[in-house]
Order: structure tokens, then C-alpha cells, then sequence
């Protein structure tokens, strides 16, 4: 928050916060469509701003110190415009495409919250607490990841180096050892790989 362009940051969130938590509350009452919510144009719009705006609200709940967001503190308008999404069946706003992976919005919105859980059970294994269920969640993590990289469902930025998913990628080699072999660990140890997901040239096994 040391500039002007972050103040601008902050305030575009609310605007378009207090818009789609109006446009929601009043779909909710009157859908635009019989059978619909949205209209396609309208459910487009939405998905774009959850996609672009839900993981700014992710980054600051944990900055301040929360914990397992979607649970205890996710918005009832991300909820439902993502549930409208599944409704309408939209594959075509859900669909990604290697040619211009470099531009797409991670599919899942809530992503960067999975991404600090994982970080938080790396912490808790160090701290000795509950390794078992913890080394199960990161695992599930792993899988999950791996999943939207096949998928080319989630931007390259999370390969930033200081990302706080190339954070979590540190910290899950060193818990795991370098005899641990996985589909995703043979992806992110070659820096290679990384380059031509983020060209869409790289072809998953």
C-alpha cells in the first residue's frame, strides 16, 4: 500500500464489490431469464470479476491473519455467482486455451486460498502437529495443482518467484525429500517446463 495505483486497487474492489453484491441480491429475487439467473452476457461479466477480484479479498484476509477462508469467511455473492456458473453448464467459460494461457484468469477463484492452507500445514508439519493429516492435505494439494496445470486452468503467474505458491513449492520439496517422485514434482524441478506452460507449449503425459 505505498502508492497511489494501490489506493486505486483498493477502491475499484469496492466498487465492483457493492455492484455484483447488488446485481446477485436482486437476480436472487427476479432472475434475468426464465430458467436463468444471468444472461450469458451478465454471467460472463460476473465470472470475469470473481476471477479477477475474489483472490485480492484471499490476500488480504491472510495478511491479517485469517484462516480457511472458504469455509469461514468466503462472500455469499462468490458462492453464488459460481454456482450459477455450474447451473448454466458453461464449458465455454470455463474452457482454457494454450495459445493465450499467458492472459487467462485462474479458473478456480480460490485457488490462492488453497495455496495458503498448504502453506499453513507446511508449518504445522514443522511444528510437529498433526503430521498425518497435514502430509494428507498437501498431497491433495499437489493432485489439485497438478489437475489445472494439465487443464492449462491456471495462470502462470503462480510460477512468480515470489509467489506465494513457489513459497509453498520450497517448502513441500524440502518436507518431501529428494528420493519423493510425482507427476508435478517431474514438472516443477525442470525451470524448462515452467517456460513453455507459460508459452502453451508444454504437452502433459
Amino acid at each position: 500500500m505505498n502508492s497511489p495505483w494501490d489506493n486505486d486497487v483498493v477502491q475499484f474492489h469496492k466498487k465492483l464489490k457493492n455492484y455484483w453484491e447488488k446485481m446477485v441480491g436482486e437476480v436472487e429475487v427476479k432472475p434475468q431469464t426464465e430458467g436463468a439467473a444471468f444472461r450469458k452476457r451478465w454471467l460472463f461479466g460476473g465470472t470475469t470479476y470473481r476471477r479477477m477480484v475474489e483472490p485480492l479479498a484471499i490476500a488480504q484476509y491472510y495478511k491479517d491473519g485469517g484462516e480457511d477462508y472458504v469455509t469461514k469467511e468466503r462472500s455469499k455473492h462468490f458462492k453464488q455467482l459460481e454456482e450459477w456458473l455450474k447451473e448454466s453448464n458453461g464449458k465455454d467459460l470455463e474452457s482454457t486455451s494454450k495459445k493465450n494461457v499467458e492472459a487467462i484468469l485462474t479458473i478456480d477463484s480460490c485457488f490462492w486460498a488453497h495455496v495458503e492452507e498448504a502453506l499453513r500445514s507446511c508449518k504445522e508439519l514443522k511444528a510437529a502437529k498433526e503430521k498425518e493429516e497435514e502430509l494428507k492435505k498437501l498431497v491433495e494439494f499437489e493432485e489439485y495443482v497438478y489437475k489445472l496445470l494439465k487443464n492449462y486452468a491456471v495462470s502462470p503467474e503462480i510460477f512468480l518467484e515470489k509467489s506465494s505458491f513457489m513459497f509453498w513449492w520450497i517448502e513441500y520439496k524440502g518436507i518431501k525429500g529428494t528420493s519423493y517422485s510425482s507427476p508435478l514434482v517431474s514438472f516443477m524441478n525442470i525451470a524448462a517446463n515452467r517456460d513453455q506452460y507459460t508459452l502453451g507449449a508444454y504437452d502433459f503425459p
